[in-house]
């Protein structure tokens, strides 16, 4: 570990158990798309293999990117690491307790396991790590980009919750999928949405962390537009997709999170080398 400004040393074991989060995402996301391993519903079966196509092409290059930068001197990817064991943890939490039990189960529950401790433990490196972080993100557009997804769909989930609740029959979002509840609805109530509030909350505050809470949101957001996508992508190639609107929404989403991502590294200093050294030590 050191504390000099703007350096953090993400420890063996927190590389480790990346590495290991990463390979197995890419031999469970292959084997989904390419083996008749699922035994759900098809809506399922399409939402299973679209979050398949999604992280093979996008999560998992970017993480495997992420912890070579991170190895090799950048801060900034290291941030982009957390975000994306963030979206694996969201992912195969989905996969692990909504997903009928099957050949890849054993696998969806690894990558469960391995995210979740790789994400405490590069955390714990980057918050006794990092004084300053090099990003420079537009601060109000990054904090309205966030605030927009909180309400749009903290409100959404509150009300297909509430109708629920009422009437004492579910939404066709779950009736389709053939669940008795969406993963979708605790995961983004009680963890995504109050880290994206949080992060909106120290942007306009100026808080001392706020950029690289915010840049790592932005990340996920777009992995996890992307991933619905893959859903529609699916969805389309079989003629299924009746309407387009929700598609161009979440691409929309994807493109906007990515922009203000991509504008706060090339606003920010010149990357410094400082990840890595630890993990070679």
């Amino acid at each position: 570990m050191n504390s000099n400004t703007g350096k953090v040393r993400p420890g063996r074991i927190a590389f480790a158990l990346g590495w290991f989060a990463t390979a197995l995402t890419a031999i469970a996301s292959v084997a989904g798309l390419l083996t008749d391993s699922y035994r759900d519903a098809p809506a399922m079966v399409d939402q299973a293999r679209g979050t398949d196509l999604a992280t093979l092409l996008v999560a998992v290059p970017l993480l495997a990117l992420g912890l070579w930068q991170a190895r090799h001197g950048s801060t900034r990817a290291s941030i982009a690491v957390a975000a994306g064991l963030a979206y694996l943890i969201y992912t195969y939490a989905i996969f692990a307790f909504q997903v009928v039990v099957g050949p890849l189960t054993p696998l969806h529950i690894a990558i469960l396991g391995l995210s979740t401790w790789g994400l405490a433990f590069w955390l714990v490196e980057l918050a006794t790590g990092v004084d300053e972080v090099p990003l420079r993100l537009p601060r109000r557009s990054s904090a309205g980009l966030l605030a927009f997804l909180v309400i749009a769909f903290g409100g959404l989930w509150i009300s297909q919750i509430g109708q629920a609740i009422a009437s004492g029959s579910l939404p066709p979002s779950i009736t389709d999928l053939g669940v008795p509840t969406s993963a979708v609805y605790a995961l983004d109530l009680a963890f995504v949405l109050p880290v994206f509030l949080l992060a909106v909350s120290w942007l306009l505050q100026g808080a001392r962390f706020a950029q690289a809470l915010a840049f790592g949101c932005l990340i996920f957001s777009v992995l996890m537009a992307l991933s619905i996508f893959g859903l529609f992508g699916m969805q389309a190639a079989q003629g299924d997709l009746a309407e387009p609107g929700a598609p161009i929404g979440f691409a929309v989403i994807a493109v906007a999170a990515a922009a203000l991502a991509l504008l706060g590294i090339r606003s920010s200093s010149p990357p410094l080398a400082a990840v890595g050294e630890a993990a070679r030590s």
